[in-house]
């Protein structure tokens, strides 16, 4: 392959103005055409980031020069497309998550290694330096033999109806940041339990007296023996979102930065003592707050390579199974055992990421 990555991006919509700033800074990617079903608003947003070429989706999947697609469409469509760019010999980056179901997750993995593709998925917030540096202190033994974990987040409660209330919606959006960081973290999972009320299907949210409109938790078992709590509860009146996402180790505890940014510092102390700051999690303030794009980057850079995306499909596919067995066990009150595995992908050094970034 060239140095440069040809890139088609598919999906047009809000989360394309996330990408599109970052993938046309990138020197080792080409944006060479954007695609939408509806045109106009594809040459509106080609006018916008000087892409040379806009189009329907089907164009961007019949165009031999292009190597990389990039999946921006909604979740309900993700699948199909996904499984569209790889059956024309497209290597695949696809916003989170993977796909609705484990079933339909497995499957755009088979068709891809039946073809010797690549896939790659959101989030790539994991590569940014506050999530990287603090697994980088974990490893170094920054609160010594880690033993539990929490990933949690609060967001404002809703007030009218939108996607959200299709019942496991909310998590299968939200849920891939935490999910994912903890697994880049842990390794894989073994075994997950929990609880929820969530909305069916055309349900209008209304904020209750007392309690989220929307809510799901749990419990997850790491095959290493480790343990980590979950929830992530729709119910809040700050306008922003609350993440957590702490370690608690044998000698003291770290809060690694919230996994939908990219480069907000990371923090550990031992206990009784105070916070510190871990170096080099903090962004360099040249950088833009915003860099979704960067994994679009490190997987060209990995299919160059001979090697796979450090947000590979085994992890995405994992997490699509924590997510959809958390849903399940909330329903049936169940505990899932998992049946998927994954490794976690190799740091991502400053060195590198400054390469990927140009």
């Amino acid at each position: 392959m060239p140095a440069t990555t040809t890139v088609g991006v598919i999906g047009c919509g809000q989360v394309s103005h996330m990408y599109l700033p970052i993938l046309g800074r990138m020197p080792g990617v080409e944006v060479v055409a954007v695609a939408d079903v509806d045109q106009e608003r594809a040459a509106q947003v080609a006018m916008k980031y000087d892409v040379p070429q806009a189009s329907d989706p089907q164009a961007v999947l019949d165009d031999a020069g292009i190597e990389v697609v990039v999946n921006l469409t909604p979740i309900s469509v993700h699948v199909e497309v996904s499984k569209a760019a790889l059956t024309a010999g497209k290597h695949l980056w696809s916003e989170k998550p993977l796909a609705p179901t484990l079933e339909q997750a497995r499957e755009l993995l088979a068709v891809a290694e039946q073809r010797g593709l690549a896939v790659g998925c959101a989030p790539d917030t994991l590569l940014g330096s506050g999530f990287q540096a603090a697994r980088a202190a974990l490893a170094g033994g920054a609160v010594g033999t880690p033993l539990s974990a929490s990933g949690l987040m609060f967001r404002g409660a809703m007030s009218q109806a939108s996607f959200y209330t299709e019942g496991a919606t909310p998590i299968l959006d939200m849920a891939p940041y935490y999910f994912s960081a903890l697994v880049n973290l842990f390794g894989p999972a073994v075994r997950v339990s929990g609880a929820a009320h969530t909305l069916e299907a055309g349900e209008t949210p209304t904020r209750p007296a007392a309690g989220a409109a929307i809510a799901t938790a749990g419990v997850v078992e790491f095959a290493n023996g480790l343990l980590a709590n979950t929830a992530l509860v729709w119910g809040t009146d700050h306008p922003r979102e609350v993440p957590v996402l702490t370690v608690y180790g044998s000698d003291g505890e770290l809060a690694a930065p919230n996994p939908n940014n990219f480069g907000d510092p990371a923090y550990v102390r031992r206990y009784g003592e105070d916070w510190q700051e871990v170096p080099d999690s903090r962004q360099p303030a040249d950088l833009p707050h915003n860099l979704r794009g960067l994994g679009v980057g490190e997987l060209a850079a990995a299919v160059r390579d001979g090697r796979r995306p450090r947000a590979g499909g085994d992890i995405a596919c994992h997490v699509v199974e924590l997510i959809t067995g958390l849903v399940h066990s909330a329903r049936t009150g169940e505990r899932v055992e998992l049946g998927t595995t994954c490794t976690p992908a190799p740091p991502l050094s400053v060195e590198e990421r400054a390469a990927l970034l140009g």
